[in-house]
């Protein structure tokens, strides 16, 4: 009887191990890829398994603290590397068995080549970023976030796609867009001007058509108008007779079809002393705990041209911060050489923003994005008399009692 029991034992684990080795080999089956051979881009997929319901084929949920142990130093190091050494949560079920993708929204994977465009910037780290970002403007980061599940991931070389057919038919058209070599040479110019006043529109409001525009962000005030290439000389040519007009990106103005360029400025690090303490270990009988904020501004844009070449997307981001004042108090911080002593407290009064927006416009026309008011600040001259940052000749112009500057940003396509 005995024996008899131990054979069943011993049958039942084969079993099990033969179940488990099948069910691998099903899962990786299943998955359908976008492969690259000698002939090029070509689909596999095992017919077998495709179209079936999505089902937990591997799933082995092994409860907290099952197996758990304490690792040593070195096999944490290696966790990485060897997934045998991972422990597991301490509270939550979890499971290491491979499982099939859900696909009860008929998603699947398509693998998009992107070293067509990526090979364009061999010196920046990360140039998928600017094809990612421009998915996720249109889509919402939390497309990606919620269900059906999905996928949207990219290295230097591939984009990784997990999702529907309407979804990746939109993905298909933008990784073309910015991959079409008949239009990586048509550049665009981006003027980014900065004005005192928000009423430049008074005298050349009679150039302009309002036009539409998405925005993401505290960027309410944001307006978009076209207007004809001829128009958009016409009013420009007012603006720099104004005596607070200021070219933000002077000498850097033209951007290429589908790159995304940005803008910045920086001042100085402003330091404050935020509180005090006694500490008799020091001369002063106190130590400062003085704090910092950065201020500065950043503008990129990316245009890029539709399918046809009939139309110009462009999208555009503005971050800024400064500080617009500081307040002090006094407050009481006693020595034994000054036990009256009274220590001013400074707390800086920060206006931050950053919002992001998309217009789009035929291409023969030009465009004026106004941005509204926002936080700028003007850098100040440098220990040598000489202006710092893109802000160049403008430190004796702007006003320092103010913060808020109305940006302007003029697009027209270069030799159209």
């Amino acid at each position: 009887m005995r024996l008899l029991y131990s054979q069943n034992i011993f049958k039942g684990r084969c079993f099990r191990l033969f179940y488990a080795v099948v069910v691998a080999a099903l899962t990786f089956s299943s998955v359908l890829v976008r492969t690259e051979s000698a002939e090029g881009w070509e689909w596999s997929q095992d017919v077998s398994t495709a179209g079936q319901d999505s089902e937990n084929l591997g799933a082995m949920w092994r409860e907290a603290n099952e197996g758990s142990s304490t690792s040593s130093p070195s096999a944490a190091n290696n966790s990485d590397a060897d997934p045998q050494t991972f422990t597991g949560p301490t509270t939550t079920r979890y499971s290491l068995e491979l499982s099939k993708l859900p696909n009860d929204d008929g998603q699947f994977w398509v693998v998009y080549d992107v070293t067509p465009y990526t090979d364009r910037f061999p010196n920046l780290s990360s140039p998928q970023d600017s094809i990612v970002d421009w998915i996720l403007f249109d889509s919402g980061e939390g497309f990606w976030r919620k269900e059906p599940f999905s996928i949207l991931s990219a290295s230097r070389d591939r984009l990784y796609v997990y999702h529907s057919s309407s979804v990746q038919r939109y993905v298909s058209n933008v990784v073309d867009r910015f991959i079409d070599p008949d239009k990586k040479k048509i550049n665009f110019s981006v003027k980014i001007v900065a004005l005192q006043s928000p009423d430049w529109r008074s005298r050349v409001s009679q150039y302009l058509s309002p036009l539409n525009t998405t925005i993401i962000g505290n960027g309410a005030d944001v307006q978009s108008w076209l207007a004809d290439r001829s128009d958009i000389a016409r009013i420009d040519a007012d603006l720099v007779k104004r005596p607070e007009y200021l070219l933000l990106n002077e000498g850097k103005n033209v951007v290429p079809n589908g790159e995304t360029y940005g803008w910045a400025a920086a001042q100085p690090r402003k330091e404050f002393n935020r509180d005090y303490r006694i500490d008799s270990s020091v001369s002063a009988g106190y130590s400062t705990d003085v704090s910092s904020v950065d201020e500065g501004f950043r503008i990129e844009t990316t245009p890029l041209l539709s399918t046809t070449g009939e139309t110009l997307e462009l999208t555009f981001r503005y971050r800024s911060t400064v500080v617009e004042k500081t307040r002090t108090f006094s407050m009481r911080v006693p020595t034994s050489t000054s036990p009256r002593q009274q220590l001013n407290v400074e707390k800086p009064s920060i206006v931050s923003c950053d919002f992001r927006g998309k217009i789009s416009v035929p291409r023969s026309k030009g465009a004026i994005i106004d941005l509204g008011l926002v936080p700028l600040a003007p850098p100040q001259k440098s220990k040598n008399n000489e202006q710092g940052g893109v802000l160049e000749s403008v430190s004796g112009l702007l006003s320092q009692k103010s913060v808020f500057y109305n940006v302007l940003l003029i697009i027209e396509e270069n030799g159209f």
